[in-house]
């Protein structure tokens, strides 16, 4: 397969991805539909972008080849934070999903993962529980956190 026909490939996954998170949010009220779906025109630009750069690669230049064992696993890693997030909270599964995807990503170190995640985390409550007072889940933060 060419390095061109996996990333149009991969493209049209991720797309398909991003299309579900906009159909999907249109389910939301109207406050809480705007993040997934910015989120999804996001996914829809990257990939296009995506698309653009493995198509105007040189034949013979440097390619980075996808890999599709560690795309899979962090797949499935999103799939279990997402069947996660109403048992544990949001507090609980999306702080630990964001640490080991920074660490499996090699992205941070372990110190600046949990930095990055407790700002994060801090904010994300800040703003939507205590400011914008909109539902998120607490799972088994309920009785702490309250909402």
């Amino acid at each position: 397969m060419t390095y061109f026909v996996q990333h149009l490939l991969f493209s049209a996954f991720t797309v398909s991805i991003g299309l579900y998170f906009y159909v999907a949010a249109n389910a939301m009220p109207d406050s809480a539909r705007m993040f997934p779906q910015m989120m999804a025109v996001l996914i829809f630009l990257f990939s296009g972008l995506m698309v653009f750069n493995a198509w105007r690669a040189p034949e013979d230049g440097v390619k980075v080849k996808i890999n599709v064992l560690r795309v899979t696993v962090f797949a499935a890693g999103v799939a279990v934070y997402i069947a996660s997030t109403e048992a544990l909270g949001y507090f609980i599964s999306t702080p630990l999903f964001m640490v080991a995807g920074y660490l499996y990503l090699r992205a941070a170190s372990l110190l600046k993962a949990a930095l990055i995640t407790l700002s994060f985390s801090v904010f994300v409550y800040l703003l939507f529980v205590r400011f914008l007072n909109l539902p998120v889940p607490m799972g088994l933060l309920e009785s702490v956190l309250g909402a």
